[in-house]
């Protein structure tokens, strides 16, 4: 998000991460931001995700689409005529985003990937109803708090009593939403129809007897759609990623199927109407993966980015989306289930224990595989993944010699690569903080043993370029209020 700030300098960012089926917000930040350690040149004190409700575009299409579907009113088969409509002649026209020109007679899922204003204006109109989808919309609690354990929540407004507003709202414009009632909303997609409730508190320790006197338990509130229904809609989003008509091109992953919904959102103008110009826009995404088993949700939105044509907007957006997704999806070891240039098959390590080790270990590298020796013994025989299991190359394979174990150097490992090493040696862990070990209390190459007590700190992994992690000024982790990670 630095780095978006930088180039493109917009307006506003603001982005989540959540797991679908639990409803754990992973991280959620906004630009501009602030360091409450100075406390200097503020901009902006709130938490955008949850304070700031704003159109959100299209990506609201994707719960006209599914309460479409699930009162089985939606023929994703059936052509209309894109470009302009309006309900009669005493109305404006609704037209398609590319000045009115549409794509001639398409069917509807097309307009689907085409983020079609005139397809989900005739959803609504014509086949849905504007007091079924209100229905719909307070089903997905659309119309109120998500109660999430964070103060400062605000409620967007729903403007739905004329027939224009209720298109409008129904294609994301006019009625106002804030990322986390959205998010909440697309829950009930990821997770088999039932709507989850997010939250950020993990657990709660209590610092004198260490015991866990509060811990987070997933929580459903509702259930707006069907299984069959939440399929579908993932099914036919997913093409607004992979089909050549697709909006959501740039959002593909590398390895992972997704699905998702761009949204590209007119900006209210002080004197009325709406802002014009190039850039003028919220250009935002909400998209899953993998596509079956949502694991990762993301929203994210840029605000008015400096950009030499507007169509160059999404740039900003798509890059913030597939960096972190993709670095996401790796670091919490989820197998990619799509081929990619980028994925190669995995590898497996087959007799690999009572062999000359360093035989072993030069196959090992050769194949693309992060090796760590443990002990100068010549002979394999132990390991972690262990023998004949598969293993992604760039993942980490800690093998345990014959010899007398020594301890490596550990900075920037994962915790899930460190109990890797813990599990193989034996020895106890403790550990403060999260992300990547920054610090260890047993030194490079020092001996250690299954009555060893390792100690390490964690910090997430800065930008190096980051303002905030350099006002700071020490080791300790940023306690951004506006970045819940």
């Amino acid at each position: 998000m630095t780095s978006v700030q930088e180039e493109y300098n917009p307006k506003r960012i603001v982005a989540a991460v959540m797991n679908p089926q639990t409803g754990e917000v992973l991280a959620m930040s906004n630009r501009p931001t602030f360091n409450p350690n100075t406390r200097d040149d503020i901009k902006n004190w709130y938490n955008d995700v949850i304070s700031t409700p704003f159109e959100p575009g299209s990506t609201m299409k994707i719960f006209t689409l599914a309460s479409a579907i699930e009162e089985g009113v939606y023929n994703g088969q059936a052509t209309y005529e894109s470009g302009r409509w309006r309900i009669n002649e005493n109305y404006d026209y609704i037209s398609d985003h590319n000045y009115g020109r549409g794509w001639g007679t398409i069917t509807y899922n097309q307009g689907v990937q085409h983020s079609s204003n005139v397809a989900f204006a005739r959803i609504l109109w014509e086949q849905l109803g504007p007091e079924t989808y209100l229905d719909y919309m307070s089903k997905f609690h659309l119309d109120q708090a998500t109660e999430i354990d964070l103060e400062g929540e605000v409620v967007g407004q729903l403007s739905y009593n004329y027939p224009r507003e209720q298109i409008n709202t129904a294609i994301g414009q006019g009625s106002t939403f804030t990322p986390i009632q959205i998010m909440k909303g697309a829950t009930a997609i990821a997770n088999e129809g039932e709507m989850v409730k997010p939250y950020v508190t993990e657990k709660i320790t209590s610092p004198d007897s260490k015991k866990t006197i509060y811990k987070a338990e997933p929580e459903v509130v509702g259930k707006p759609i069907s299984k069959d229904t939440a399929k579908q809609v993932r099914n036919i989003l997913e093409t607004v990623i992979t089909s050549e008509d697709g909006t959501g091109q740039e959002y593909k992953l590398d390895g992972y199927t997704s699905f998702g919904k761009t949204g590209t959102a007119q900006v209210p103008s002080p004197s009325g109407g709406y802002k014009q110009g190039v850039g003028k826009y919220v250009y935002s995404f909400i998209g899953m993966a993998p596509k079956d088993n949502p694991k990762l949700m993301m929203y994210v939105a840029v605000e008015e980015p400096e950009v030499e044509y507007s169509y160059m907007g999404s740039d900003a957006t798509s890059y913030i989306y597939k960096t972190v997704m993709n670095n996401s999806l790796n670091y919490l070891e989820i197998e990619p289930d799509q081929k990619s240039q980028d994925v190669t098959k995995p590898v497996k390590l087959t007799d690999i224990y009572e062999r000359d080790a360093n035989q072993v270990v030069s196959e090992l590298k050769k194949k693309g595989l992060n090796v760590t020796v443990l002990g100068n013994g010549e002979k394999i025989v132990d390991s972690v993944p262990k023998q004949n299991k598969s293993v992604y190359p760039n993942k980490r394979v800690i093998l345990k010699t014959n010899g007398e174990l020594t301890m490596p150097n550990i900075t920037g490992w994962t915790l899930r690569d460190v109990l890797s090493l813990v599990e193989l040696v034996g020895m106890r862990l403790d550990y403060v903080g999260e992300g990547f070990v920054t610090k260890q209390n047993l030194s490079v190459g020092s001996e250690i043993s299954d009555e060893s007590r390792l100690v390490i700190e964690l910090q997430p992994q800065q930008n190096p370029n980051d303002e905030d992690s350099k006002e700071n000024g020490s080791n300790e982790p940023n306690n951004e209020e506006n970045d819940e990670q």
